[in-house]
């Protein structure tokens, strides 16, 4: 760690946006993997994450001179966390803060992940890195529940091996239901709806969006 860095501190952009009851509602996790960064110019530079929370991160960049500018826009690629897109909120020596641009439920999920990570579940990581998630759509989705009624729901993002879906409904725990023609067991409840951990891992991330075809409605 340089002077000024330690100088700096390497705040988290939820410290330095929030104040009062909103402050550290996402926890800081020292975590260090190479990283590329897209800079709003169009040229890329090699950087390092140092530290991550579910509303932003600090990363370090290996020539000083490359330092974006505060309030411009930052694409981050991060070695097994992905691809991470936000607005530059701090500048220290060495690198800079961006807040990350997520919707509540992956801000949720992502927080879990890494309070999987800070307790150390390396299969946490594993998992982020063996099944990188694809955004959905805005197309609704058929949701056949274990009943056997039918009705649609929102896939707010899938991996390979499961979904968090958007719906006011809330299947019990445990159970199987179909997501277009993708078999799951709920495994939790989020705010906008539920997760699926998929019976069947597909083989490639083509294959899985075929299975999700649009809703029709009668």
């Amino acid at each position: 760690m340089t002077d000024g860095q330690q100088e700096f501190a390497a705040p988290a952009v939820d410290d330095a946006e929030k104040t009062g009851a909103e402050r550290r509602v996402y926890p800081r996790v020292p975590l260090e993997f190479p990283a590329r960064c897209l800079l709003p110019d169009g040229t890329e530079c090699a950087a390092r994450l140092r530290d991550i929370s579910a509303s932003g991160c600090y990363i370090s960049v290996d020539n000083a001179t490359e330092l974006p500018a505060l309030g411009e826009r930052v694409v981050s690629y991060v070695d097994r966390l992905g691809r991470f897109e936000g607005e530059v909120k701090r500048l220290g020596d060495d690198g800079f803060a961006i807040a990350i641009d997520m919707t509540i439920a992956k801000r949720e999920r992502f927080a879990e992940t890494l309070k999987r990570i800070a307790d150390g579940d390396q299969d946490a990581l594993d998992d982020v890195r063996r099944h990188p998630r694809l955004d959905g759509d805005d197309n609704p989705t058929t949701l056949r529940m274990a009943n056997g009624s039918i009705g649609s729901c929102r896939v707010i993002d899938m991996s390979l091996s499961g979904a968090s879906v958007e719906s006011h409904l809330r299947p019990t725990i445990g159970v199987f239901v179909d997501l277009g023609r993708m078999r799951g067991r709920v495994v939790r409840h989020h705010d906008n709806g539920f997760a699926v951990e998929f019976a069947d891992v597909a083989p490639t991330p083509n294959a899985l969006v075929q299975h999700f075809e649009p809703a029709h409605t009668q």
